[in-house]
């Protein structure tokens, strides 16, 4: 008993209270993969790169840390023909200057309505966390449910600017 109660400390104090672990790990996996199928990804493009931008609460830097960590262990350095860079963005330094070709909210209970609505504007995809953040702006999340589960809020995709392929979007579950 006292191993396990260890064991549940030890991964809150490492990864927050509000994450986990299997899901963030299947995040980092997917989400690069998918910002690939944006035909006009090549026009968000930071200096010929991609700029992966993981936005974070203060209290989250570590999980943000892990997140980065998870990605560079799944993408080795390139993601297709691209080469990229993770930025690791506190919220209170994020704004339309940061540099992104796309970005990655953690928990940001209060302000993911300013994330949202800079990506909105630089016409860059977003994913989120958390599901519940479709509803207020954010593109993609993930969730293992029986099966992984990728949902997209079709309110928040603007063709102008993002344009996916036809195939993700006939594997994707729509949320109003």
């Amino acid at each position: 008993m006292r191993i396990v109660i260890l064991i549940l400390l030890f991964g809150s104090l490492l990864f927050g209270s509000n994450y986990n672990y299997v899901l963030l790990k299947a995040q980092a996996t997917i989400f690069p993969k998918i910002m690939l199928l944006d035909k006009k990804l090549d026009e968000k493009l930071v200096d010929g790169k991609i700029v992966y931008t993981v936005v974070y609460d203060k209290s989250d830097y570590k999980t943000a840390l892990e997140v980065s960590k998870l990605i560079k262990d799944n993408h080795n350095g390139r993601l297709d023909k691209y080469s990229y860079k993770v930025n690791l963005v506190e919220l209170s330094e994020f704004s339309n200057e940061t540099d992104a070709t796309a970005i990655y909210a953690l928990n940001l209970e209060h302000s993911i309505n300013k994330v949202a609505n800079i990506a909105k504007e630089k016409g860059i995809v977003t994913f989120s966390y958390d599901v519940e953040n479709l509803k207020k702006g954010m593109l993609f999340s993930l969730m293992l449910e029986k099966s992984t589960v990728l949902y997209l809020n079709k309110e928040n995709l603007h063709p102008q600017k993002v344009d996916f392929v036809v195939s993700l979007l006939q594997m994707v579950e729509f949320i109003d």
